[in-house]
This record gives C-alpha cells, sequence and structure tokens, in this order.
C-alpha cells in the first residue's frame, strides 16, 4: 500500500493533526462486478487491466492500516457516481466507492509498515483464490 509510503514518509503527516482524505473502491463483489466486469469489460468506460480487485481494501482494513501507522480514522462515507448526470453523491452505503479522513495522532508511536498489516489480508486471499475464481466466472456469466 504505497500511499501511506507518501503519506507519511514523504513528510505529509509529520505533524500532529495533519489531515489525510482517501477516495477509494470498496473490496466487495459488488465493486468486482460493477468496476471490473461492467467499467472495463462490458461498458469500457475504463481501459481493461485498470482495476486490480485483490488490491482494493475494505474501510475496516483501511482503518487498520491507517491506525497502525499513527493515524485516527474520523471519517468514512460512501460515494456513489451517476453516470447518466455526470455527478458524485455522498451517501451512507460505501459497498462500491467510499472515502475516508483520518488525523495524524499527536503520540509518536511505533509505525507498522503496511505490508505487514496486510500480510494476514494477503494470505487468506491465497487461501481462497479458487473461490473468487468461480466467483467471478458467475459474475462473466
Amino acid at each position: 500500500m504505497k500511499i501511506l509510503d507518501v503519506g507519511c514518509g514523504g513528510g505529509l503527516l509529520t505533524e500532529p493533526g495533519a489531515s489525510l482524505f482517501i477516495t477509494t473502491i470498496n473490496k466487495t463483489q459488488l465493486s468486482y462486478a460493477l468496476g471490473i466486469v461492467f467499467a472495463e469489460q462490458i461498458a469500457g468506460i475504463v481501459p481493461k487491466g485498470t482495476h486490480t480487485w485483490e488490491k482494493f481494501v475494505s474501510p475496516e482494513m483501511l482503518e487498520s492500516i491507517l491506525e497502525s501507522n499513527g493515524l485516527s480514522v474520523q471519517t468514512v462515507a460512501g460515494m456513489f457516481y451517476n453516470p447518466f448526470s455526470r455527478y458524485w453523491h455522498w451517501s451512507e452505503n460505501t459497498s462500491l466507492n467510499y472515502a475516508a479522513h483520518a488525523v495524524k495522532s499527536g503520540a509518536q508511536e511505533h509505525q507498522v509498515p503496511a505490508e505487514s498489516v496486510l500480510k494476514e489480508e494477503t494470505e487468506e486471499l491465497q487461501a481462497t483464490a479458487s473461490t473468487n475464481a468461480g466467483v467471478r466466472e458467475e459474475v462473466k456469466k
């Protein structure tokens, strides 16, 4: 998760109280179906290969990564894009896109690299790879 390398390691979040805003795609079956199958393969809204579902991050995992790096999550809000009106709207539903606001804590605690936090999720992904492949085949049908 290189965003933390830039955010924390690049000096942007060195001051207590500094804010970090992240917008991303949630890691759900809906995000796979709409973000990859529909947007890339069917509608061609974005080029094929733009998204890698395995790299999507759930709000809970993002919060874990941020907190382990000395940030406190203040807000998580869903985002909805209407392609017909071309407008984004805030929503309580985070199942597809979401935004998070985190603030740098005052205490300088030992920071854990994002890769360490993601290790457990990577192992879980490897264990369920065959299940995900089956889900992808079902979505394509």
